[in-house]
């Protein structure tokens, strides 16, 4: 007789079933355990997905540390929507205002034109951006504020009649040579359009939009890649923020059948606006009668733009950039992306491409109102005048105002220690409700050759409430004498000290409507010099700690001869450099050479997990330097930390036996952003970018903003786990260098100090509610560019580091006290700034003060982002799906090891993550939901397998017997 595989094994179905089914269960066994094995794709799937479910094993909630102000998810989004066209109802900039030409009469037929009306830009692309399909569109926000609103022309700009509009953002990493702006042809309009604007002529609103994001930088030619002219420009040396062809047409198609004229800016990027103001060039601007810049707005932001066009708001925003009339003049233009030639930014060796790509800050301090401010001052108004539209802090209103110093400091001759007190009567002689902003400016006195210095720099700046007719409020300025000292990089006056100094002679102080127009000005003399050895906060010693940054460029430019130290293209001798230089981009590291990181010491260190005796629930609150945190991180083991440093993919992993939970810490900073899909970040505001934010210049709607954020935090997964979102990647505080950077539109200013101002308040606000803010990007990464290509070597000297791009980050650990910092790609010089010792410890931690923890920008795949390099210069999470610390296991590396974890702790502890926590509390994870579905998938085919070879057997073991 046949044995019974036998028989099996004779049919041809059940040959078939054996092979099939045994190869599709080992497939999916394989599948399953890789996905499942290999950490990076199991925490990239936990990251799209989902990831593990906190629930709650025993015990009670406690009553939750921080509560929402709203008494739902859906309300809190619904009050979030609301505050932001409060802050797009400030931000938005009034340029232009022609014979009171708005606002506009409600009721009045108004023509939008532009094809891009119907596809505003609301936001920037890239981990920041949102694809939120709830947005209010600018017809809707003109018809809720009684505007009539012309249909034949929005029907036109959405069909295709009028064109493709323009291209969707592109992709990170692109180097643009040019971008179209899809604006639509004249030859497009038909007689039907046309012939609508006679009925809704009371005004035309005319859209520009221009787009930003993340991985790109903005075009500085309009040509493609191939050499061609791209569509709708004018000609190939214009560049992406000027007026294209078909723009420029439009206006002055739409000049012949309108007299009043309203352009709508729509762009976060500054572009050149002398179109507005130079009638005799461009022959349309008297019929231009009115200038709005809008930036973008977010969801709901556009609501404002009706409300202030029919006078319901009175526009009180400022601009936060210098609006030049020529960018190719710039000081940056020729040391900016990859300097108009493909690999004009990289470095050669023996005249061969390398791997290293680079920007030189040649201007060194003269950036933005810096440079043209200063150089008005030496050059006279005529240069000024040819060479800006509109200053910094520039605005208009629908009202009048009146200043009057009540009280100022008396006291003429100061010493280093005294505050500068200035106290201003607004007082509102129009007619309409509106709010002024108050700016203080100072000069400090320059020497020629000396310590290079900008001729007004911000210091203090105040906003009044809404003031009605005749109403007044004093508005008290402060500015530490202290501020005004200037960084002496190089002993650039010789007297044999480098660091902050202030020197003696007269310093103005300017109260101002904006950079270019001082009302009132008053002279103090600062009798003798003075070195400032120490930090003010921590009474750390201020030195030099990057004189190989600075020295690298031999000239920066100078007030002292504009013309001989300006800015030059890299020639092919300035790319060349030696093999030694380009050795030294890969980190190495010896213990015992290194001795800034070296620790002899062996941390007393658990080997094998143990149930803590201490819970982190019980340093809420607890000091940075209290001895509870060693006996608490006895019990962490070493696996555990590299786990927990390693896997911060936007959130911070648990650790059952200390009490530690999972946290959700979501992208920004344009609010709670879901840029990798996480299905718990949902149900989330999206706010206008902080460019518009900053043009607000009101420092309690930036506290308002972040706090509402923070409320949206507490309610977090609220249909999920109840699990809040603790983290958020903002506030992003780097600075418009260039317009052209794609990032501007989440950066709040081309000013350090303004920047500072209102990212302390906006992370004052989020930390109220127990959300902690990783502030970026940590520090120089101001241009998209090869920002990840081998790290882009930033070059520039230390004053320029400290004065402008240091400065916001400054402010915002010392007055915001932020918990959290994101470094940065690029390097500072050719160290990696998330590797820098100098960065992190030095200046971040023991100059500052700063207490937290710092997490890398995303870096997964990214080989020079070293992650024993991070923890030993400072850093603390590792922003990937998996990168834990390699090395080996020595007093120094444990030693790094267990200072990371214990940042990450310390900023946990004192988070909403801990709502709920408390004696007798244990919260346990389960399996994520996808793991779920693929155990479940896996049984499927195993029964679906077993049924079928079921049949399948019985049929041959049927047919079998039959035979016999």
């Amino acid at each position: 007789m046949k044995s019974f595989f036998g028989k099996i094994w004779k049919s041809k179905a059940s040959r078939i079933w054996l092979i099939v089914a045994n190869s599709i269960m080992l497939l999916l066994l394989i599948i399953t355990l890789v996905i499942t094995q290999v950490p990076l794709i199991n925490n990239t799937l936990n990251t799209v997905l989902g990831g593990d479910r906190r629930v709650l094993i025993s015990g009670e909630e406690k009553e939750a540390l921080y509560k929402s102000d709203y008494e739902s998810k859906e309300k809190t989004l619904e009050e979030a929507n609301k505050l932001n066209e409060e802050i797009a109802s400030e931000g938005f900039v009034l340029l232009k205002n022609d014979q009171q030409a708005l606002p506009l009469s409600k009721g009045s037929k108004v023509s939008v034109f532009g094809k891009n009306s119907v596809n505003l830009v609301y936001g920037g692309s890239g981990s920041g951006g949102s694809s939120s399909s709830d947005t209010v569109g600018i017809y809707d926000a003109l018809k809720n504020s009684g505007f009539d609103v012309n249909p034949t022309l929005k029907s036109f700009y959405e069909s295709n009649a009028s064109g493709n509009g323009r291209d969707k953002s592109p992709a990170m990493g692109t180097i643009l040579s040019g971008f179209t702006i899809g604006e639509t042809p004249l030859t497009s309009y038909t007689n039907e359009v046309k012939n609508s604007y006679s009925n809704y002529n009371d005004a035309a609103l005319i859209v520009l939009s221009r787009i930003g994001g993340e991985g790109y930088d903005l075009p500085r030619t309009m040509k493609d890649k191939n050499g061609n002219l791209i569509s709708g420009a004018r000609k190939s040396d214009d560049h992406y923020l000027q007026l294209d062809q078909n723009e420029a047409d439009l206006i002055k198609e739409v000049s012949k059948s309108f007299e009043k004229i309203v352009i709508v800016i729509n762009s976060s990027a500054a572009m050149e606006l002398g179109f507005l103001d130079d009638a005799n060039h461009y022959g349309y601007s008297d019929k231009i009668k009115a200038a709005l810049w809008i930036g973008s707005p977010g969801n709901s932001g556009i609501n404002a733009l009706g409300k202030i066009l029919n006078g319901d708001v009175n526009p009180s925003g400022r601009t936060v950039d210098t609006y030049a009339r020529n960018f190719e003049n710039d000081p940056t233009w020729n040391n900016f992306s990859n300097n108009f030639a493909d690999n004009g930014n990289r470095y050669t060796v023996d005249n061969k491409n390398v791997d290293a790509f680079f920007v030189d800050y040649e201007e060194g301090i003269y950036v933005g109102y810096r440079y043209y401010e200063t150089r008005g001052f030496t050059d006279g108004n005529a240069w000024y005048d040819q060479n800006v539209v509109y200053p910094f802090g520039y605005g208009l209103s629908y009202t009048n105002f009146d200043w009057e110093i009540v009280s100022k400091t008396e006291k003429t001759a100061l010493t280093i220690d005294d505050t500068i007190e200035v106290e201003v009567k607004v007082t509102n002689v129009g007619n309409v409700a509106g709010k002024d902003v108050v700016q203080l400016y100072y000069s400090a006195p320059y020497t020629q050759g000396g310590i290079e210095k900008s001729h007004i720099v911000l210091g203090a700046f105040g906003k009044t409430k809404l003031l009605e007719k005749n109403e007044s409020q004093i508005l008290k300025l402060t500015l530490k004498v202290s501020d005004m000292a200037s960084y002496d990089y190089s002993d650039a006056n010789n007297n044999g000290f480098k660091g902050y100094e202030l020197e003696s002679g007269d310093y103005q102080i300017k109260i101002s409507k904006n950079a270019h127009t001082p009302l009132l000005n008053h002279t103090y003399n600062v009798p003798a010099d003075h070195k400032i050895q120490n930090d003010s906060k921590t009474n750390y010693k201020v030195e030099n700690r990057f004189d190989d940054v600075s020295e690298h460029i031999e000239k920066y430019l100078s007030r002292s001869n504009w013309q001989d130290t300006w800015p030059t293209l890299p020639t092919a001798e300035d790319k060349e450099v030696t093999q030694d230089f380009i050795d030294k981009l890969n980190y190495t590291y010896s213990d015992e050479a290194d001795k800034k990181w070296y620790s002899t010491t062996l941390p007393s260190q658990n080997m094998k997990v143990i149930e803590s005796k201490v819970k982190l629930y019980q340093l809420i609150g607890k000091d940075y330097n209290d001895p509870l945190w060693d006996e608490l991180l006895n019990y962490v083991t070493i696996d555990q930390m590299r786990q927990l440093i390693g896997t911060g993919n936007f959130n911070t992993s648990q650790i059952d036996n200390i009490g530690k939970p999972k946290t959700i810490d979501p992208d920004g900073p344009a609010g709670f952003t879901n840029f990798m899909g996480d299905p718990t970040v949902y149900g989330t505001a999206f706010y206008a970018s902080e460019v518009v934010i900053g043009s607000t210049w009101n420092e309690e709607l930036a506290y308002e903003m972040g706090k509402m954020v923070g409320n949206e935090g507490i309610w977090g997964n609220q249909k999920g786990d109840k699990t809040p979102y603790s983290g958020w990647y903002a506030p992003a505080v780097n600075i418009h260098r260039s317009p052209f950077s794609g990032r501007n539109w989440e950066y709040y200013s081309e000013d350090g100090f303004l920047s500072g101002k209102m990212g302390a308040q906006v992370v004052q606000g989020a930390k109220s509610k127990g959300v902690y803010t990783y502030v970026k990007h940590f520090v120089l990464n101001d241009q998209e560019t090869d920002r990840s290509s081998n790290g882009l070597i930033t070059w520039a000297n230390e004053q320029t580091m400290r004065e402008i791009y240091f400065k916001p980050f400054e402010i915002i650990v010392k007055e915001g006290e932020t918990t959290a910092m994101m470094s940065s790609f690029n390097r500072i010089g050719l160290t990696w700034a998330g590797g820098s010792y100098e960065l992190l410890t030095e200046v971040l931690r023991n100059e500052w003060g700063f207490k937290g923890m710092v997490i890398t920008d995303y870096s997964v795949l990214i080989k020079y982002m070293n992650v024993d390099q991070m923890i030993r210069a400072g850093g603390d999470l590792n922003l990937t799906q998996e990168g834990k610390p390699n090395g080996n296991v020595t007093p120094t590396q444990i030693t790094a090891l267990r200072n990371a974890t214990k940042n990450i702790l310390y900023t946990v502890a004192n988070s909403n993550a801990m709502n709920g926590y408390g004696d007798g509390v244990v919260y346990g994870y389960a399996m994520p939901y996808w793991k779920l579905a693929l155990i479940w998938s896996n049984v499927a085919v195993v029964v679906a397998n077993a049924t079928w070879g079921f049949f399948v057997v019985r049929a041959a073991l049927k047919k079998n017997k039959e035979v016999i």
